[in-house]
């Protein structure tokens, strides 16, 4: 324990400032990620108190307006991207794509496949924990199952595509195209959560709570990955060095 300790004591001497970046750099997304769950929690307890029916009325209604027989089919193109079948195809594509730019990026696609797996389970308990019914049948244009709150669509589009947003800020070099693969992938998610309210599977609320739950989700995921990584890079021995012995 004490030889732990010990060891602890030095590598926070030697990399004080690496580490201290690092925790100034948890700051900022730790705050955002409570407002985020704030206003999650504030969207539940309002739809107990039945204060939201009026919002989620108003805006189903205005989006529904637009439905018609040309746009039903690319909406429905749309909400698919944020499927299994959609994500089994793009993942893929990520890792051979990163690995031809950088033989260890590949990696990225595993911690993109973990972001979206443990945000659909994550969603499964949610859904379970809060078992809103889905809107009525007669509105849905296509087949749902499960309970409504929060959309599953818009909380795995937000997580997945949120990361390769941030995966195109950080490893995207050229400015213009970094500019608008963001773009695209944001215009992406959003059209996915619009999606599920035009069929007339979800409502508004439960597409705004699915990208709420997103975000943080995102954001852990995120700051987890980073620790890995910063851990990782510090038990990597420097050339030269002999490895340390207790003995």
């Amino acid at each position: 324990m004490l030889t732990a300790f010990k060891r602890l004591k030095i590598e926070l001497g030697k990399h004080s400032n690496e580490y201290v970046l690092f925790v100034i750099s948890l700051i900022i997304p730790a705050i955002i990620c409570l407002l985020a769950f704030n206003v999650f929690l504030e969207i539940i307890e309002s739809l107990e108190a039945n204060e939201l029916v009026s919002f989620d009325n108003t805006i189903t209604e205005f989006i529904h307006s637009f439905r018609n027989d040309k746009i039903t089919p690319v909406v429905t193109f749309i909400t698919d991207l944020g499927d299994v079948a959609a994500y089994m195809v793009i993942i893929p594509l990520i890792a051979i794509l990163l690995y031809y730019h950088g033989h260890h990026r590949w990696k990225l696609s595993l911690q993109a496949t973990i972001v979206l797996l443990s945000a659909f389970f994550l969603n499964i308990a949610l859904k379970n924990l809060i078992s809103r019914p889905r809107p009525l049948e007669e509105l849905r244009l296509v087949t749902a199952h499960s309970y409504s709150f929060p959309s599953g669509h818009s909380m795995s589009a937000f997580a997945f595509y949120g990361f390769l947003i941030y995966l195109t800020y950080k490893h995207v070099s050229n400015t213009l195209l970094k500019i608008l693969l963001i773009l695209i992938q944001l215009l992406l998610i959003l059209s996915i959560g619009l999606s599920r309210v035009y069929l007339g599977v979800h409502f508004p609320t439960d597409v705004l709570a699915g990208f709420i739950a997103g975000l943080i989700w995102l954001i852990i995921c995120i700051v987890v990955f980073n620790f890995i990584n910063l851990y990782r890079i510090r038990q990597i021995p420097k050339k030269g060095s002999k490895p340390h012995s207790d003995h």
